[in-house]
């Protein structure tokens, strides 16, 4: 669907006077409510990335990241370090380490002028969408302030997201606007596209998105000729998808040759189970397609609550493995189940149909990678949700413009919902801005939400013993022993952080316990693999001494 045609007394993109005045605000509002981030620090992957990494500096590291992983950096003698190929990620790092060194309040507003770049996007792909620019300015303010956003715009090292959404949006733009055939739009929409695929590789999909776009708003001579309609729009959807798959196949050869084949389509793990993901002591299995089914109804009930409510925005979520049927389980596939009914009917009554179909095709597609569970360390992510909440946000103002077109009442009660929305957004967006203040405060706020999840406590500890509060961290490993007096790495980091402390009695007793906890565990497995448990301790495979540092 194409825009409406300029008249007089309108400028860029056909807007009138105000409605630029109404963008512009949208884009101010959006900027003042992340500025409180650019008081924050450097979190988690910051450091290792770029605040310590010295090859950043280097022209060699800008030409290494399209050659090997986004890792090759942390041992170039050992690769891939990682299953991550997203050179452009690198390439903006690099460009900020050259312009702002380790100046974190630059880089923080780097990403905010990012956002609102995306935000200004998000605004023309919806009013090309819908011929509407009041339902592009309704979809590009929920899209600015969403608090789902907070983690992917206020963490520095979180620029794939935004980054590839932002370039996924240019391609759509242009690709609205090509002229028929092989035109300079169409060409544009596919360097845009490939420069999505080499800051995040959840957007292969894109295709399937730029094909439904094509089949859903686009005609033919053909089916206009008496053609079948169905037939003739799939083969002109099948047409214009070519070229992007061309630019696919060109970045998975560029994959397989950074990479190699082992981790080719994003398995996280080496064919013997050993993670190549720095950072985490050690590899997760992988679970059963059973567990898939169980564990999938959660995930994207949790992301819907993040997407439709303010306070569920957070750093981290307590959505763990279902490995056998639980209530939350059925509970949320018969929301899901309610939810997807609903919104059809709604839907195939509405002469808007075909923007809501679109909605939930690109809500789909590019939340649909981040479902890849197994390879993933958290299964819910707000970040992901950076690409599919322009599908939300349009959906959402498309159904506000409609409701609101009933009266004059409906039309006071959809701007009062409306206001208290954005109101709400943003005030739970610059809450949760500040738990990205540094790791103490991110981590502490994954343990509060977590109290079970290991790893926040280590990671959390080691924060600690960095900001100098040894019996902060020690508390923190304590808790953690008395919430799980069996987990053996706990008991070894607490004894470790004893020693650290110079409190000996209290480190010979946690590293008894901890010996004790690895000796019973490497008893149980050599019993289920049924091999000889006589005498583990002089085994090759015993229990070890150390781990690795946070």
């Amino acid at each position: 669907m194409k825009s409406k045609p300029a008249s007089a007394g309108t400028f860029v993109w056909g807007l009138s006077t105000s409605q630029i005045a109404i963008l512009g605000s949208i884009v101010l509002v959006t900027v003042v409510t992340y500025l409180p981030s650019v008081r924050n620090g450097w979190v988690f992957d910051d450091f290792d990335e770029f605040v310590t990494n010295q090859t950043i500096h280097s022209w060699t590291y800008v030409w290494n990241a399209f050659r090997y992983d986004s890792w090759w950096f942390q041992n170039p003698a050992a690769l891939p370090q990682s299953a991550y190929y997203r050179p452009l990620e690198n390439v903006w790092f690099a460009l900020n380490a050259w312009m702002f060194g380790t100046n974190a309040a630059a880089w923080h507003l780097a990403k905010i002028a990012l956002h609102a770049v995306t935000v200004v996007l998000c605004f023309r792909v919806a009013q090309l969408l819908t011929g509407d620019a009041a339902t592009g300015l309704l979809a590009a303010a929920l899209f600015g302030v969403m608090p789902a956003h907070t983690g992917a715009v206020v963490w520095a090292s979180a620029i794939p997201e935004p980054l590839s959404t932002a370039f996924e949006l240019g391609a759509m733009i242009f690709l609205i606007q090509r002229k028929p055939g092989w035109s300079r739009g169409l060409f544009i929409a596919l360097i845009l596209f490939a420069g999505a695929m080499l800051t995040h590789e959840s957007a292969i999909l894109f295709p399937l998105i730029i094909a439904a776009y094509v089949f859903i708003f686009e005609t033919t001579d053909e089916s206009a000729a008496g053609a079948k309609p169905i037939a003739s729009r799939l083969m002109h959807a099948l047409r214009v998808c070519v070229p992007f798959l061309v630019v696919v196949i060109a970045y998975l050869c560029a994959r397989l040759a950074a990479i190699g084949p082992e981790h080719m389509f994003g398995g996280y793990y080496s064919a013997t189970g050993t993670s190549v993901v720095r950072g985490f002591q050690a590899a997760r299995l992988h679970h059963s397609p059973a567990d898939f089914v169980m564990t999938l109804p959660v995930v994207l009930i949790t992301y819907l609550a993040v997407l439709a409510l303010p306070a569920m925005a957070e750093p981290t979520h307590a959505v763990e493995w279902f490995t056998r049927p639980q209530p939350v389980v059925l509970v949320s596939a018969a929301a899901l189940l309610l939810i997807a009914t609903t919104a059809y009917v709604f839907a195939s009554r509405s002469p808007q149909w075909r923007i809501y179909l679109f909605c939930a095709v690109w809500g789909a597609l590019t939340i649909a990678p981040a479902l890849n569970l197994n390879a993933l360390w958290w299964l819910v992510d707000d970040r992901y949700l950076y690409a599919p909440s322009f599908g939300w946000s349009l959906a959402i103002a498309v159904g506000a413009v409609q409701i609101a077109a009933i009266g004059l009442t409906a039309r006071r009660a959809i701007g009062g919902f409306t206001a208290v929305l954005l109101v709400s957004y943003a005030a739970s967006t610059m809450r949760t801005e500040r738990y990205w203040f540094n790791n103490v405060a991110y981590f502490s706020r994954c343990v509060e939400i977590g109290p079970y999840v290991p790893d926040y406590r280590i990671r959390l500890a080691a924060a600690m013993n960095q900001a100098g509060d040894l019996e902060g961290a020690a508390r923190t490993l304590q808790v953690g022993t008395t919430l799980d007096p069996n987990d053996a790495h706990l008991r070894l980091r607490l004894a470790q952080q004893y020693q650290q402390m110079g409190r000996f009695e209290d480190f010979q007793r946690e590293f008894q316990k901890f010996n004790e906890l690895s000796t019973a565990m490497l008893l149980r497995q050599r019993a289920a693999e049924g091999s000889d448990t006589s005498s583990p301790e002089t085994d090759s495979g015993s229990a070890p001494t150390a781990a690795p540092s946070p």
